[in-house]
């Protein structure tokens, strides 16, 4: 799998991850990243240190939400672009 399709595989994992609501500005900022990037590989450990395994919470913490329906959408255009077939990837399979 190419690093195109590692980063589909973990857009698409974040769409079903479960956040405390402040955690969410930080997974923005990784799928920012992502959008404008020109070195997708260097920049998915981003999205993948703003994810749930990195978050440590205790009964009682903030309650977890679903992703904002705003960046939603953001992540669905990514992963269709990165999808796409002319999409480059350096290491050849989409």
């Amino acid at each position: 799998m190419g690093v195109h399709g590692e980063a589909v595989g973990l857009l698409r994992e974040a769409l079903t991850w479960k956040l405390p609501a402040a955690e969410w500005a930080g997974v923005a900022a990784a799928v920012g990243r992502l959008e404008s990037s020109d070195d997708v590989r260097g920049d998915l450990g981003h999205l993948e240190l703003a994810g749930p395994m990195r978050i440590v919470t205790r009964h009682g913490d903030q309650p977890v939400t679903p992703m904002p329906d705003d960046l939603r959408e953001r992540v669905n255009e990514l992963i269709h672009t990165l999808s796409a077939p002319d999409a480059e990837d350096p290491d050849g399979a989409g």
